[in-house]
């Protein structure tokens, strides 16, 4: 299945759009200390299927690439924004870091649903604590302020996996695309069957 620059620029811009969703949903401007519930609720099931659909949109970015052979890293800056993508971390909250893992064992090398964050507190009634939601949130613009350095750096954590001998990870199909605006719920659905078609090659590759 052919993959255009078009359809990976189409899908970060969606994904931004309902990250920016989140946040307003959320009121992370005004840094609250907690959430309602139902906000809170709304605010981690979008999160949830978010960075699904983020991490398959790097993964597919990184098995595109040509690798060149490594070079001694020379120190470097802030890895530069991406076209078109306001640097508006000035304006977040400070709460503990929080990880997206884009490459790994056991449940991100199947490419579902898990993070890598930590968990929410489970209560039964009463305000939710923001914090966590806030830092998946950052986690996520981080990703997709630079969502090219990400997936250089993915590709080159699968090429090891890939040389370890590995198994070919699995993409699933997408349960959760219904949820989502239509145009990014169509990215959804299409990214399992192209992701798949990047991966036919695992074994055979290098």
């Amino acid at each position: 299945m052919q993959v255009s620059d078009a359809f990976i620029a189409h899908g970060l811009e969606q994904a931004r759009y309902v990250l920016f969703n989140v946040r307003n949903l959320t009121d992370m401007v005004r840094a609250p200390v907690t959430l309602r519930r139902g906000t809170a609720q709304r605010a981690r099931a979008k999160l949830k299927i978010l960075e699904t659909i983020v991490r398959r949109l790097l993964w597919l970015m990184a098995l595109g690439l040509t690798l060149a052979p490594v070079r001694p890293r020379a120190a470097t800056g802030p890895v530069p924004l991406a076209p078109g993508v306001e640097d508006v971390t000035q304006s977040f909250p400070s709460v503990p870091a929080c990880r997206i893992s884009l490459a790994g064992r056991a449940m991100d090398m199947t490419l579902t649903e898990g993070s890598g964050h930590f968990p929410d507190t489970v209560r039964a009634s009463g305000p939710v604590p923001a914090a966590r939601i806030f830092a998946r949130i950052i986690a996520l613009h981080e990703l997709l302020s630079a969502p090219e350095a990400h997936a250089k750096r993915l590709a080159r954590s699968l090429e090891r996996l890939r040389r370890k001998g590995e198994a070919r990870p699995v993409c699933m199909p997408d349960t959760g695309a219904f949820r989502l605006r239509a145009e990014l719920g169509l990215v959804a659905t299409a990214l399992p069957g192209m992701i798949n078609a990047r991966l036919e090659t695992w074994e055979s590759s290098g």
